[in-house]
């Protein structure tokens, strides 16, 4: 958090003199984009960046930013093609990060535009874009030769997926839980009769829950004034008999993990407790859901000491209600990349998570892992069309994991709600 309010500090005052004569309100957008780039608000950035490029067409650096944006909006993002594809011919290797004098674009706007084709299904320009990047690399960059190799591969891995789809049936949820506003983050008792799910709506994340009554949803009850929940809130995780609600909240820059309990005597649930801080630790835990029996946690999170980024961790209670030190769960099930919304099934026997590490078609890949003895096995990625070349990392499973609920977002619109039904017939994946 220090750093970046330094950054938006050091940025505002290197402005100073860059505009000259221009208009002070150009310098006050330009510095109120970077600030919402920086934390990664979107859709507030782009109106801003747009506004200035009209008055600075012969920036690059504009034009890159507008294309990422566009890149990150989940019913925008064909429309960054464009703008990247401006920004050829003018990318540079020297790039100053935060200066509006600079009118190239960085390297990374191929790696960018390369996942923007990946994503219209271009996969032939798409390996050429992130050769580009690949090719502008030095040797030590590491870090930046891993992800670009993974982007490389991923396209491999999508065009065999698609290729061989798998026979999952995949229906849209309904017309009450279905609105003008996205939804996510499914969850289900065992009954399959409640859905408790995530409606991020206009100024704020609602908590909705919907009943099952003759094979149709009823409109759905918003629940957050019962949870006293504010903030940034999102469902995560439920009980299988439906009684302990996880949610995780954005707190101070970081995210935690909190429960709720359903009070039956008075039809309600209680507001909202932090989960301990064996549980919570200084940095992000995003993702928990509990085991059957409801003596396992198993949640996600980028503490140090993992394999990189996000991992998947479990933590049990014990006969005191106390929840243990948490152990994550390895290498077969954790990468340097991201692994999140891990699920278990009733009877325990399959893992169903999200990961970008192991292989994907691109971003995160819907997963499972067979429980083997104390361990898991390695990972096997769900396959077309549960997975798709965009992000897919929500699925919520029932009963023994040939069912459930996912959410999903395509190019073409915000995240909705489905129904699924799993086809686990082995494909080939190389």
């Amino acid at each position: 958090m220090k750093n970046k309010v330094l950054l938006i500090f050091l940025l505002f005052f290197s402005f100073t003199g860059v505009f000259g004569q221009k208009s002070s309100y150009f310098k006050r957008a330009f510095v109120d984009a970077e600030y919402y780039l920086l934390y990664e608000e979107y859709r507030d950035a782009l109106p801003l960046y747009q506004e200035i490029y009209k008055a600075f067409p012969s920036n690059y650096n504009l034009a890159y930013r507008i294309g990422l944006c566009y890149l990150n909006i989940p019913n925008e993002k064909n429309k960054s093609l464009e703008y990247f594809e401006r920004v050829l011919g003018n990318i540079t290797n020297n790039y100053q990060e935060g200066y509006f004098t600079e009118t190239k674009a960085p390297r990374e706007a191929y790696l960018y535009y390369g996942r923007a084709l990946r994503l219209s299904g271009d996969y032939e320009k798409s390996l050429q874009a992130f050769s580009s990047y690949k090719g502008m690399l030095r040797a030590d960059e590491m870090d930046e030769l891993r992800i670009v190799e993974k982007e490389i591969e991923s396209v491999s891995f999508a065009q065999q997926m698609l290729a061989n789809p798998k026979n999952h049936i995949i229906q849209a949820i309904g017309r009450n839980v279905k609105t003008r506003f996205p939804e996510k983050n499914p969850l289900t008792d065992s009954t399959g009769n409640i859905l408790i799910y995530t409606s991020v709506q206009r100024f704020y994340n609602a908590i909705l829950i919907s009943q099952k009554d003759t094979g149709f949803w009823s409109n759905p009850l918003n629940v957050n004034s019962q949870l006293y929940a504010d903030g940034v809130i999102h469902t995560v995780g439920l009980s299988s008999n439906g009684s302990i609600l996880i949610l995780s909240r954005n707190d101070n820059d970081a995210s935690n993990l909190y429960y709720s309990t359903f009070d039956k005597s008075k039809n309600k649930w209680n507001p909202i407790t932090k989960f301990p801080k064996e549980i919570n630790s200084k940095s992000w835990e995003n993702f928990g859901s509990l085991s059957a029996n409801g003596d396992t946690l198993y949640f996600s999170s980028n503490r140090e000491g993992g394999f990189g980024g996000f991992d998947i961790y479990m933590s049990t209670k014990t006969a005191l209600g106390e929840w243990t030190n948490p152990v994550n769960l390895g290498k077969n099930i954790n990468t340097p990349f991201d692994e999140v919304a891990p699920f278990v099934t009733e009877n325990s026997s399959k893992l169903f998570f999200s990961s970008k590490g192991h292989k994907t078609m691109g971003g995160f890949d819907l997963q499972y892992s067979n429980k083997e003895g104390s361990s898991w096995s390695a990972p096997i990625n769900l396959g077309y069309p549960l997975n798709t070349p965009d992000d897919d990392s929500f699925l919520f499973p029932l009963g023994n994991g040939t069912q459930g609920y996912l959410s999903k977002s395509t190019i073409e619109g915000d995240e909705d709600i489905f129904y699924v039904k799993i086809d686990f017939s082995e494909n080939k994946q190389q």
